[in-house]
């Protein structure tokens, strides 16, 4: 029996001055001021001052932009974009892949370190929680927007997808109940043992690991690589690393940490603070994430607007 799903929404969420808004954009600027929340609650914690939490917040938004759509750009879509180098820069038009949003994430973090001479694997293993809430809102947009899909299937919760035949797999639902399910083992993880040696990072990567493995069984498959699915070799990989690194948290676990052993936040703090704290350059710092919020609005999906029309013609669907 077919499932009774057909997503038919409207992707657009409203147009302003000529300008459209999209709910996928709007999935990543809810992700992003969520990272931004958890780092000035946890700041004091984590041996940040004021203005190194937004540094740090801008940082990672701006690589997490930019290196999801070298992503797309370069992995997926370069036969697209070739000859069309401007198109590159117009985020309006669609394109960003997830592997590029995590790896931006990791070097905007490391580039926050060493600039400000702080600790990476403390700072990842603080970051990983509201990460997996930003790649759960990200996988929600490109559900909504009916570009990420699965194989055809008659489970009852199957999904009718625009353009496409049959019902499939909501895979893009999976991926966000999956992030969700790793952000509260992470939250589970981090009220036992000391942080700051990796331990949540490598959870974080082998739980992200193993659950793609289950989830690449309801996809189609992709490229292979030596006989193997290049997907599930790259899970594999993924989780394969993130063990190493929490047995070698286990074995420096000796440096003791005290003030990270439980999450902690400070939201009364935070808000006692604000008023004295708003100079010049905060100010600067808090347009700039802002601007950074409403630009992510105008990111319509993961695959650029053309590339989907084209496909769709290709296919003839």
């Amino acid at each position: 029996m077919e499932g009774p799903f057909v997503l038919n929404m409207d992707p657009l969420l409203a147009e302003v001055w000529g300008i459209k808004l999209w709910y996928y954009g709007l999935a990543w600027a809810l992700g992003f001021f969520a990272v931004f929340l958890w780092v000035m609650l946890r700041r004091s914690y984590i041996g940040l001052s004021s203005r190194q939490a937004w540094n740090l917040t801008l940082f990672f938004s701006l690589s997490c932009l930019v290196f999801g759509r070298a992503f797309q750009v370069f992995f997926y879509e370069w036969e697209f974009f070739r000859g069309k180098y401007p198109e590159i820069l117009a985020f309006w038009k669609g394109g960003m892949a997830y592997e590029g949003v995590v790896v931006g994430a990791l070097a905007g973090v490391a580039l926050f370190c060493v600039i400000h001479r702080k600790s990476f694997l403390l700072l990842a293993d603080e970051l990983v929680i509201p990460v997996a809430f930003l790649l759960a809102l990200g996988r929600i947009g490109g559900h909504l927007n009916g570009e990420v899909y699965g194989c055809m299937t008659t489970v009852w919760w199957a999904v009718k997808f625009p353009h496409v035949e049959g019902f499939r797999h909501p895979v893009a639902v999976y991926e966000a109940v999956k992030d969700l399910a790793i952000m509260f083992i992470l939250l589970l993880t981090a009220r036992r043992g000391t942080q700051g040696q990796g331990r949540l990072l490598g959870y974080f990567m082998l739980w992200y690991g193993a659950f793609d493995l289950l989830i690449d069984i309801f996809q189609k498959p992709g490229p292979y690589l030596a006989a193997i699915g290049a997907g599930r070799l790259l899970s594999t990989l993924v989780a394969l690393i993130g063990l190493l690194l929490v047995a070698r948290s286990a074995r420096r676990n000796s440096r003791k940490m005290t003030k990270l052993n439980t999450l902690h936040f400070a939201p009364a703090s935070l808000i006692a603070t604000i008023p004295s704290r708003l100079n010049a350059g905060i100010w600067f710092r808090m347009i700039l994430f802002l601007a950074i919020l409403l630009f992510c609005l105008t990111i319509p999906g993961g695959w650029s607007r053309d590339w989907l029309y084209h496909l769709a013609s290709q296919q003839g669907i």
